[in-house]
């Protein structure tokens, strides 16, 4: 009796060793799917966005005497490159060792900062807040194409984030030898133990919950420095500043250490 009931447990539990193999060769085969799907799409836009940025690059230069049109499309130029920088770090996300054959062009750190500026200025202008860049940098960083993603989402973050008629700064100083690069605003008041965490992906803070963002911005600028040997880290003002719509808010600091 004993014996039957063992070579039935036996034979159930290979029956859902076959249906678990069927099943992962199943999901193999349409993770393989996807994978081609991505790569093609990866393909076709890298193709569109060269496209766009030859466009508007023409657009650019023909529209040098209007000042107001020419700033549009130095925008729109600004922005389709920075498409080419998602895509790589897309890459980087479905092959690691997609970073040994990106090659990486000596750049200044002060310049890709103000560019992220002009990318952003019509979405500071709609959301009511400034961006200012305070002092002077002539340090270069061996740049990989996806650093243009640094300054472009901590300045967006802290423009999401930020109330109206308050002013974001990104302030560059010396310091031991090594730039030092901190963007200052006004946000959700940070509580000391979610200060870690702020990098993880998909971590939002208790103030920020009700407000559009997905946790993503901080961790993506978290990665782009490890690709550069670069320290981040975040800082918090102890004292609110002042309370709107029942949320505290208080100084932020993303401070950069190259």
């Amino acid at each position: 009796m004993r014996y039957d009931k063992h070579n039935k447990k036996i034979k159930a539990l290979n029956e859902e060793f076959d249906r678990l193999r069927t099943e992962n060769l199943q999901l193999y085969s349409e993770s393989i799917s996807v994978k081609e799907i991505l790569n093609s799409t990866l393909h076709e836009t890298r193709k569109f966005s060269a496209q766009l940025l030859k466009f508007v690059e023409r657009l650019s230069r023909e529209t040098a005497d209007q000042p107001q049109l020419n700033q549009t499309a130095l925008s729109a130029f600004y922005t389709a490159g920075m498409i080419s920088s998602r895509l790589a770090y897309t890459d980087i996300e479905l092959n690691p060792r997609a970073l040994e054959s990106q090659t990486p062009v000596r750049s200044g750190i002060y310049k890709k900062f103000d560019k992220a500026k002009r990318i952003l200025a019509e979405e500071a202008r709609d959301h009511g807040v400034n961006i200012r860049l305070d002092g002077e940098s002539r340090a270069e960083i061996d740049a990989l194409p996806v650093f243009e993603l640094l300054p472009f989402v901590i300045i967006d973050n802290g423009i999401k984030y930020s109330p109206r008629s308050q002013e974001i700064r990104i302030i560059f100083e010396m310091s031991a030898g090594r730039q030092i690069v901190t963007v200052s605003s006004v946000g959700p008041s940070v509580a000391p133990e979610e200060l870690p965490k702020l990098f993880d992906k998909g971590f939002r803070g208790a103030n920020t919950l009700a407000m559009p963002g997905d946790g993503l911005g901080l961790f993506l600028a978290k990665r782009v420095c490890e690709y550069h040997g670069v320290q981040v880290h975040a800082e918090t003002g102890i004292d609110k500043r002042y309370q709107l719509n029942g949320i505290d808010y208080s100084d932020f600091r993303i401070v950069l250490e190259f």
